[in-house]
């Protein structure tokens, strides 16, 4: 960790900022691969790509760079032949975890992975600690739970699984608003938690000098919006219990609940299918 803080104090020196720097890649590195050239050491286009760097190796007058990004990685790769060096000795002081802007012609090495050989390389942020290993992930159970953004970052297949709920939360809005049901905020905190039959968690309002509740259902204030009025509305919402605690059981989570006029108990039968087919889908 020391070398890499001197290596950020160096660029700062040098007048180059470790940190927060602006980048903006025209393609994902997945968008890249599919753009690289099927034989190979024929030039494909010039684009740029950003992530972060998860793999370093060198060969002879050759190094190479996994770049990573949310949608997949190329490997990137500096010649000394190119810009008198300069570009080779720059990949080969990047740490593991860097994150880094890269340009340059798409192209296939002899072993046939798709590659970008660099023209231009920007460090974007400079990583202070070493990422877990790329193979073996974060091993040790208590350290995933948590520092679940190490395991993240070290397992693709984990955040497949945010964004298939981002798709499903996504779907099942989709079938509430064709149905005519209006998307609803309402409060968190509530002077009586009603709803469900749960422990609250309970808070002081200062300003007030009364007690408050974090909420334990969304059901309450959705009925008032009925009496008001409005015939169809949901929210999806956290909601918090202050009860038990495991890996399957969290004390701060998601629910949807939605209410209808002038249904019943089929009218809802309905809906829950329809919600549960579009999620599937």
């Amino acid at each position: 960790m020391a070398e890499r803080r001197r290596k950020a104090a160096d660029l700062a020196i040098q007048g180059t900022a470790p940190w927060g720097v602006d980048f903006h890649p025209d393609h994902t590195c997945a968008e890249a691969v599919a753009a690289t050239p099927v034989a190979a050491g024929e030039i494909g286009n010039r684009v740029s790509v950003a992530g972060r760097i998860l793999g370093l190796r060198r060969a002879g007058g050759i190094a190479f760079a996994d770049c990573h990004d949310q949608s997949g990685h190329i490997q990137l790769l500096a010649s000394r032949d190119v810009d008198g060096g300069s570009l080779l000795r720059r990949v080969a002081d990047l740490d593991l975890g860097d994150l880094v802007g890269a340009s340059g012609h798409l192209t296939r090495s002899r072993a046939g992975e798709a590659s970008l050989a660099l023209d231009g390389l920007t460090l974007l942020a400079k990583s202070l600690r070493p990422p877990a290993d790329k193979h073996h992930g974060v091993v040790e159970q208590e350290l995933r739970y948590r520092r679940r953004y190490l395991d993240l970052l070290t397992d693709p297949s984990h955040r497949r699984i945010f964004r298939q709920r981002s798709r499903v939360v996504s779907a099942l809005r989709r079938v509430l608003d064709e149905r005519g049901f209006m998307e609803v905020e309402t409060p968190m905190l509530q002077s009586i938690p009603g709803g469900g039959a749960a422990r609250p968690f309970r808070t002081h309002h200062h300003s007030l000098d009364t007690d408050f509740y974090l909420r334990i259902a969304l059901e309450l204030y959705l009925k008032r919006l009925l009496v008001s009025g409005f015939e169809r509305v949901f929210e999806i919402g956290r909601v918090f219990r202050n009860e038990g605690l495991s890996p399957r059981h969290n004390p701060e989570f998601t629910l949807l609940e939605a209410y209808q006029a002038y249904g019943n108990l089929e009218s809802m039968m309905d809906l829950s299918q329809a919600m549960v087919w579009a999620a599937a889908a």
